[in-house]
């Protein structure tokens, strides 16, 4: 039984957005980098405000999502919960595959956290990351734990970070009533609505977070029409639109989605209205939703078959 239809509580979000039919798809936050900062807790509401991170770092990370597009998250693992003075782990991703270098997960460990402020960080916003660390060779899940912000979290993705000791727990990933959540690192892949042992398939995944929500939905629903992983790199883009102009909100939207081996797809995704909660015990509101309504594969091209 899946997550959401197991909750005790009536009024949990998690439930009542299955209720009311909101997908997954086209829900993941947006981010193109990220940066997750080991913080064993307690977290208030707010995990980077109200914990032991220095204000200054807070600070200098809130800037950092809005001139670059980083999302800052903390994280945690049930077998270093008592720190004290011990060095603390730090990851930094780039998850757009667009960009020179592709997806990519660096890790560092840091006496002081106030030792991210001297790295080079504003180049994220075009996916350039610091030198700092090491390259880590696998993805990593991070799961959303974080019950200061909505019970449905820690109820759903503690039972599932307590099945997967390889993964971390970590905070506000955003879309708690899709509880449990996680994100996978270096992909900005985040899915939801995962049971303990669920996979990390195309059936749990809300979208990467380096593409708009109508994208997310459109690269979603290639994958599964071609049985691709939720993994794997995929290329999509607007098919129609004008330098610096980014279609509506609402309406109708085409989108390409191509592999890089020669084969491509045009995706129609419609736009409609869903009422729904945005957490628990919040009363509903409305909210848009995409639905891919139309994938067509587009004809081969002949100079990539030869090759």
């Amino acid at each position: 039984m899946s997550a959401a239809g197991t909750a005790a509580d009536a009024d949990a979000c998690s439930r009542r957005s299955v209720a009311a039919g909101e997908p997954l798809e086209g829900s993941a936050p947006l981010a193109g980098s990220w940066i997750v900062i080991e913080e064993p807790g307690p977290w208030g509401r707010e995990a980077l405000r109200d914990s032991s991170v220095p204000a200054q770092l807070a600070d200098f990370l809130e800037q950092l999502a809005a001139t670059a597009g980083t999302r800052a998250i903390t994280a945690r693992h049930a077998q270093r919960r008592k720190l004290h003075d011990q060095p603390r782990n730090v990851w930094i991703a780039n998850s757009d595959p667009t960009v020179p270098g592709g997806p990519q997960l660096r890790h560092t460990m840091v006496e002081q956290l106030t030792e991210i402020l001297q790295w080079e960080l504003q180049d994220l916003a075009d996916g350039k990351l610091p030198d700092i660390g090491r390259v880590v060779p696998t993805p990593m899940e991070f799961i959303c734990t974080h019950s200061g912000r909505d019970a449905c979290c820690a109820l759903f993705g503690r039972a599932r970070a307590r099945q997967r000791p390889q993964s971390w727990e970590c905070s506000h990933l955003g879309g708690h009533r899709f509880a449990a959540t996680s994100v996978v690192l270096p992909f900005g892949a985040v899915f939801g609505r995962l049971g303990p042992m669920d996979p990390l398939d195309t059936e749990h995944l809300r979208g990467v977070s380096y593409l708009a929500p109508a994208l997310q939905v459109a690269e979603i629903a290639v994958r599964r029409s071609r049985t691709l992983s939720a993994l794997d790199p995929l290329n999509t883009r607007y098919a129609h639109r004008t330098p610096d102009t980014e279609p509506s909100a609402a309406g109708t939207i085409w989108a390409q989605v191509s592999d890089g081996h020669g084969s491509s797809w045009s995706v129609r995704c419609e736009s409609s209205s869903i009422v729904r909660p945005a957490s628990c015990h919040a009363d509903a509101s409305e909210a848009t939703i995409w639905r891919a309504v139309e994938i067509t594969a587009n004809r081969p091209d002949p100079a990539k078959e030869r090759k």
